[in-house]
């Protein structure tokens, strides 16, 4: 493979993690080609590219490196007519936050293409490039899963992507990264659907709700705010781990019910106390990790 500053790119969906990558590479690679069916995504990002367009084969074609940045079943329908289109050796990443489906997908790529999933762990509640941030992978986690088509050279190179970006890269398999994913990233976002919800029945006679909400309900309904379609297609395709995830949520929760049932002090301050420990011990918890 070439190497990372020599590499031409071509990202596909210029959204906010898309573009926000192109904003990251910037400089630090050969070139940035943007592909995009969206007229008001290429418009808007346009300015952050090299070349901008919507013909995928042209764009594909030139590239050693190809970035899947569309929702997850976007990224499953383009995997195999991406495969095909690309030179022999060019490598393909994708950034959806559910890689089982989409891993064992470029385990069926031709032989000669290489592919590993990635998953980024950053992003915001809005979606577009106008809210595109260069800045937005720096200091973050971007998992990588390797794929049948990933060699110890592209892992290699998307590791340089990565440092080059100022994030930090972790390998692991896909099923235990959806595992993991499920309960720190599509159960919260469930949780906060449910809060909204939950506010907008108690609010149904008496608006009051709406107009109290100050920072710990804006803190906690963030993730209400994401955009459906990305966050519809994480749920389906890591549908098994997030019904795990609520399972263990709802336990929990009847715990809380119970106690707070039986108005038991004791009970109530040890549960408060130890989830206020872990939350409190969880930054260090995080820098510890190792790739």
């Amino acid at each position: 493979m070439k190497t990372l500053s020599q590499a031409e790119f071509t990202i596909i969906g210029t959204g906010l993690m898309g573009t926000s990558l192109a904003l990251a590479l910037r400089g630090k690679v050969g070139k940035l080609r943007g592909v995009d069916t969206n007229p008001a995504n290429r418009y808007a990002a346009a300015v952050y590219f090299d070349e901008m367009g919507d013909d995928l084969q042209s764009a594909l074609v030139p590239a050693d490196v190809v970035i899947l940045a569309t929702p997850i079943k976007a990224t499953l329908g383009l995997l195999a007519r991406v495969g095909a289109m690309v030179r022999s050796g060019t490598l393909i990443i994708d950034l959806g936050s559910a890689k089982q489906q989409i891993v064992q997908a470029m385990d069926t790529l031709p032989g000669s293409v290489l592919a590993v999933g990635g998953h980024p762990m950053c992003g915001k509640e809005q979606s577009g490039p106008t809210v595109a941030d260069g800045t937005l992978y720096h200091g973050c986690v971007f998992v990588l899963c390797p794929s049948q088509r990933t060699t110890p050279e592209a892992l290699d190179f998307a590791r340089a992507m990565i440092r080059a970006i100022g994030a930090r890269a972790i390998v692991m398999p896909a099923d235990r990264h959806d595992t993991a994913v499920a309960a720190i990233s599509h159960l919260p976002y469930l949780l906060s659907i449910g809060l909204v919800a939950a506010v907008q029945n108690v609010a149904q006679n008496d608006p009051m709700p709406w107009k109290l909400a100050s920072s710990g309900f804006r803190d906690t309904s963030r993730l209400a705010g994401s955009d459906i379609t990305m966050m519809g297609d994480t749920l389906l395709t890591n549908r098994e781990a997030v019904l795990d995830a609520l399972r263990v949520f709802r336990t929990q929760l009847d715990i809380l019910e119970s106690i707070l049932q039986m108005a038991d002090e004791q009970a109530l301050r040890g549960i408060l106390d130890s989830a206020r420990q872990a939350r409190l011990e969880w930054p260090q918890k995080r820098d510890s990790a190792q790739e």
